[in-house]
């Protein structure tokens, strides 16, 4: 599924330190602004990501426990979207994650 990959990205790319390819991965709206100076270990999902149709997009939620290299454990919700307007060509992309 497109937004397990888009998981797996933002890892890799927060372990790789790659500022310009984890921005990539953002919605130009959204309030993340910079990339996390940490390392995720882990990510595993709390429950299933939940899709729901709203009137410009499609927006994704998930709840995800990330393992970081200090080996503190945080819960996240990540928030995904898929703009209508984008027809065919639209791609997920992070919205949020709080």
């Amino acid at each position: 599924m497109e937004i397990v990959k888009l998981m797996n990205a933002r890892m890799r790319y927060l372990y790789e330190k790659d500022e310009k390819a984890y921005m990539s991965l953002i919605d130009p709206e959204s309030p993340i602004s910079g990339m996390g100076r940490y390392k995720v270990l882990k990510v595993t999902s709390m429950s299933d990501i939940t899709i729901q149709e709203q009137r410009k997009l499609f927006q994704a939620v998930v709840t995800v426990n990330e393992l970081k290299e200090n080996n503190e454990e945080y819960n996240n919700m990540m928030v995904f979207w898929k703009k209508k307007e984008d027809g065919d060509n639209a791609q997920w992309v992070i919205a949020d994650i709080d």
